[in-house]
Order: C-alpha cells, then sequence, then structure tokens
C-alpha cells in the first residue's frame, strides 16, 4: 500500500490553483475598478449639473455616492501588501470620510461647491499619481 504523499507549495496542484485564481480574479478586480471609476465619473456629471442648479438633497446624495464608492475601492485596495496598494486603499478611504463629512452637513450652493472641489482635487491627484 502506498503512503500518501504530502502536498508541498510547490505541487502541480497548487500552481494551477495559483494561475487559474490570478487569471480569474485579476480581470474581475480590474473590472471592477473600472465600474467604480466610472460610476465616479458619472457622480461627478450630476455634481455639476447640481453645481448649475442647486438642490441640497441631489448635494448630499451625490456626497454619499462618492463616500459609498470610494469606500468600496479602498475595501478592494484593503489588506494587500505593495506600497501602491496601501497607498491608494489609504486615498479612496480619505476620499470615503470627506465625502461622508460632507454628506452629513447642511449643504448650500456654496459649501457644496468647495466640497466637490476638494473631492475632485483628491480625485485628480490620485490620477496624477498613477495615470
Amino acid at each position: 500500500m502506498r503512503k500518501p504523499q504530502a502536498a508541498t507549495s510547490h505541487s502541480p496542484y497548487y500552481i494551477a490553483t495559483v494561475l487559474v485564481l490570478t487569471i480569474a480574479v485579476g480581470p474581475a478586480f480590474a473590472a471592477s475598478l473600472k465600474s467604480i471609476m466610472g460610476d465616479m465619473r458619472d457622480n461627478t456629471t450630476s455634481a455639476k449639473a447640481v453645481l448649475a442648479n442647486f438642490d441640497s438633497a441631489s448635494a448630499k446624495q451625490i456626497m454619499q455616492r462618492y463616500a459609498s464608492e470610494a469606500q468600496a475601492a479602498s475595501d478592494m485596495f484593503a489588506g494587500q501588501g505593495g506600497a501602491k496598494e496601501k497607498d491608494l486603499s489609504s486615498r479612496f478611504k480619505q476620499l470615503a470620510a470627506m465625502a461622508d463629512a460632507t454628506s452629513q452637513a447642511p449643504l448650500n450652493k456654496a459649501s457644496f461647491r468647495k466640497a466637490f472641489a476638494e473631492v475632485a482635487s483628491e480625485c485628480k491627484s490620485c490620477h496624477s499619481a498613477y495615470k
């Protein structure tokens, strides 16, 4: 009778599993981030429309969406070991906190304009660093 062989970290099964997960999860991760960025772009378009015709309720919803989308992006990078991933997680977390705080405060056109400019500036700084 043969004694079962212990699996090693370099077994063909292990290597195949890692390759399959890399191929399957990598594009899904990229697609998810791309989707979040698309949602943020749409939210920016909505913010510009609200600035043209101010509505406090819509302004709060926009900031809530920024907060939610930024938190989702931060969560995607959380726990990853690379410096870039840690920086991205931190940047998105900061954006989420900024947008959430704004969504909780009373908004008028001037305060929304200022908050939107700060959010857009945070977005731009990240794009400048990572595009």
